[in-house]
């Protein structure tokens, strides 16, 4: 099979989205019970950071999104059209999520009709057709979802919404210089951490230093991801700057537990044991690795090869499906297995990982194939489903 795309795509920042989309898998299916262990062993910081990287998943999704949808307007490519590309944008996102919404909403149903002890340790969420109108809108204000991961999706909303702004805004790629580029990253952190205290005391339903909300609020937390995003976007960096930018993330990354740890802001402490004045701090870090990442796959051949392999490419084209379905699929396998265990045991934990690991990329590949590729453009695994046919797609 033999694919021609003359389109500019990068595919093997396919491959980065399906690392993320995998991420976000491996923290929803164990980060929580392995975090659990090291701070019940009195090593709390290790399952702080465990949780954080397997969830910094979305931080690599965010500045990819810069990335890939301002790439060809920044750089004069393509003309940029409001109205179109508010529409291209609906096309693309809403139907799978409706889709998405529909199973989600029904497993929601399905596990509330047939109770167990599931729906009183783990399982809280209720079915309303108030709740099923309200999350149709995607943006969410109460921090009631039916797919927990869902949260993430408005905050990527938001930020479609302030493309245009961007777009008539931001410098040109000759004026983004290495000066520019640390102070409005610096500016960037501290706008936003006054931005998160501000909002918590003012519209603490919105968002909370205190309290964990999933909801639009948390936009504030991650403005630094999308604008390593932009500036990705708008000008080519070379393999230094790479290391560069990974060297400031890691640092970051660093400062944030050493901040947490002086337990300075003990009253900023949210139930998981991380303070929420710091989540910006980690996000920017995160946001600046995956941004020397993200250069270095465009510099260096080898790790660009293994990104461009096929398979990565057929996970990553699945990425949006996965992580719209996973979540509800892990919810039903709780259910139907908790109908055969007393309790959270290793039983509970081996099936329901079983389990729902593989039916979550099972329902993801349906989803892509009725449903997401309809609407996508430049896809080289679009007319294969199953991830070993991947490798019989021969590229011109």
């Amino acid at each position: 099979m033999a694919i021609t795309n003359k389109q500019e795509r990068f595919h093997f920042l396919d491959g980065l989205r399906g690392i993320a989309s995998t991420m976000i898998v491996i923290h929803h299916a164990f980060s929580s019970n392995i975090a659990l262990f090291f701070i019940r062993h009195h090593l709390p910081l290790i399952g702080m950071f465990l949780r954080l990287f397997t969830q910094s998943g979305v931080d690599l999704f965010f500045v990819l999104s810069g990335v890939v949808l301002l790439r060809p307007y920044l750089r004069k490519q393509r003309t940029f059209n409001v109205p179109d590309y508010f529409w291209r944008r609906l096309k693309r996102i809403y139907p799978p999520y409706f889709f998405a919404l529909l199973i989600g909403a029904a497993i929601v149903y399905f596990n509330n009709t047939f109770p167990t002890w599931y729906n009183v340790r783990g399982f809280h969420m209720g079915f309303t057709w108030l709740e099923m109108f309200k999350e149709a809108f995607i943006i969410n204000f109460d921090g009631n979802f039916f797919n927990l991961a869902w949260w993430s999706l408005g905050i990527e909303i938001l930020f479609y919404m302030i493309v245009p702004l961007i777009i008539f805004t931001f410098p040109s790629q000759e004026k983004i210089t290495s000066n520019r580029i640390v102070l409005t990253i610096a500016g960037t952190l501290i706008t936003t951490l006054a931005l998160q205290i501000g909002i918590a005391h003012t519209i603490p339903y919105l968002y909370s230093l205190t309290t964990y909300i999933s909801t639009i609020g948390r936009f504030v937390e991650y403005p630094v991801c999308f604008l390593m995003g932009v500036f990705l976007a708008t000008k080519d960096f070379d393999a230094k700057h790479g290391f560069y930018f990974i060297l400031s993330g890691i640092v970051f990354i660093l400062l944030g537990f050493i901040l947490t740890n002086t337990g300075i802001t003990t009253h900023f402490h949210s139930d998981f044991g991380q303070p929420f004045l710091y989540y910006s701090i980690f996000h920017s870090g995160y946001g600046m690795l995956y941004a020397g990442i993200i250069i270095l796959s465009f510099n260096i051949q080898s790790m660009k090869q293994f990104l461009n392999k096929n398979i990565m490419i057929w996970l990553g084209e699945r990425s949006y499906s996965l992580f719209l379905i996973h979540f509800s699929v892990f919810y039903f396998t709780d259910n139907l297995v908790s109908h055969f265990t007393a309790d959270r045991n290793a039983y509970y934990g081996l099936l329901t990982r079983g389990i729902g690991i593989p039916f979550a990329f099972f329902m993801a590949m349906l989803l892509f194939w009725f449903v997401e590729r309809k609407q996508a453009r430049g896809l080289l695994t679009g007319k294969v489903f199953w991830p070993w046919q991947a490798g019989q797609i021969e590229r011109e």
